[in-house]
C-alpha cells in the first residue's frame, strides 16, 4: 500500500522543525549572550602599528638578481601601482576606527587603554584582542574571455588589478595565558569588470574585443579598510558569542557556529563568514 503525505502535514512538519531549531539550547544561549551578556563584555584592543606590504605581481621589468631579500621587497614595492601610495596611518586609522565602532554598535565596550585605566575597568567578560599583523598584497587577477564566432574561437587575456587585506588577530581572556592560536581573515578588492566580449566593426567587419572596467582606486582601498574593519569586528563578536555558548552548554558540544546579524537583530548560521583559526 502506497502512503502519501498531504501538503498540510508536510507544512506542519516543517513548522515543528523550525520551532525545534529556533528553541535549541545553543540558539537560546546565543540569544542570551546578545541580550544580556554582551553588555557585560569588554575588549582591550592592541592595534597593529604598521601595515606589511607585499607586491606579488611578476613584471618583465624585474631584474632582481644579486639583491638581498629586503632589497627585492623594496624594488617590488617601488614597482607597485597602489602599495607605494598607501599611507599606513590613514589605512590603519580607518580600519581600526571602523573595527571599534562596529563592536560598540554591537554593545561591547572597547578600550585602547589597559585594564588598569580608571576610564575602562574590566567587566565580567573581558578579552584582550591583539591585531598581530595586517598585510596588504598587490596582485593581478588573470582571466580569459572566450567566444565562438562562425566556428572560430576568439580569445583575449584580461588582467584585473587587485589588492587583498590579510589580518591575524589574537583573542584571549583577560588575565589568562596568551594562547598560540591566531584568528585569520582575508578579503580583496579589484577592478570591476563591467563588460567584455567580441564584436564586428561597422566599417570593415573585423572581429575586435571590447572591454569596460571600473578601475580600482586608492579611495576604494581606503573604503575597503573601513568595510573590513566592520566585518572583522563582527567576526570577533561572533567568536566571543560562540565561546559563551560553548562554555555554558553542559550537555554536549555545539554543532553550529552562530553569527549575530545586528541589522536584522537575528541569530544566523555563520557558514564561512568567520575567522579561520590557525
Amino acid at each position: 500500500m502506497k502512503h502519501t503525505i498531504s501538503n498540510n502535514s508536510l507544512f506542519l512538519v516543517i513548522l515543528l522543525l523550525m520551532g525545534f531549531y529556533s528553541c535549541s539550547p545553543t540558539r537560546q544561549l546565543a540569544k542570551e549572550f546578545v541580550s544580556t551578556s554582551s553588555k557585560n563584555t569588554s575588549i582591550y584592543l592592541v592595534p597593529a602599528g604598521y601595515v606589511e606590504k607585499t607586491n606579488i605581481k611578476k613584471s618583465a621589468k624585474d631584474n632582481l638578481d644579486g639583491l638581498t631579500a629586503m632589497q627585492r621587497d623594496s624594488a617590488r614595492l617601488a614597482q607597485s601601482l597602489f602599495l607605494k601610495a598607501i599611507s599606513d596611518s590613514t589605512f590603519l586609522t580607518r580600519f581600526i576606527n571602523a573595527y571599534m565602532e562596529e563592536l560598540r554598535a554591537l554593545g561591547v565596550s572597547v578600550c585602547l587603554d589597559g585594564p588598569d585605566s580608571i576610564q575602562c575597568p574590566p567587566k565580567e567578560n573581558s578579552f584582550v584582542v591583539k591585531m598581530q599583523e595586517v598585510e596588504l598584497r598587490e596582485f593581478v587577477i588573470k582571466m580569459t574571455d572566450e567566444q565562438f564566432i562562425y566556428n572560430a574561437l576568439y580569445q583575449k587575456d584580461i588582467n584585473l588589478q587587485a589588492l587583498s587585506l590579510h589580518a591575524w588577530f589574537g583573542i584571549d581572556r583577560l588575565n589568562r595565558p596568551v594562547g598560540k592560536r591566531l584568528f585569520y581573515a582575508e578579503n580583496y578588492v579589484s577592478d570591476e569588470l563591467i563588460e567584455s566580449g567580441f564584436g564586428r566593426t561597422e566599417n570593415d567587419g573585423r572581429i575586435v574585443h571590447y572591454l569596460r572596467t571600473e578601475p580600482l582606486t586608492l579611495d576604494k582601498i581606503y573604503q575597503m579598510a573601513e568595510a573590513l574593519g566592520r566585518k572583522y569586528a563582527s567576526y570577533t563578536y561572533d567568536y566571543i558569542l560562540n565561546e559563551y555558548v560553548f562554555r555554558n552548554l553542559k550537555s554536549h558540544k555545539p554543532q553550529n557556529y552562530f553569527h549575530y546579524n545586528r541589522f536584522k537583530r537575528k541569530i544566523e548560521l555563520a557558514g564561512d563568514n568567520r575567522f579561520i583559526i590557525q
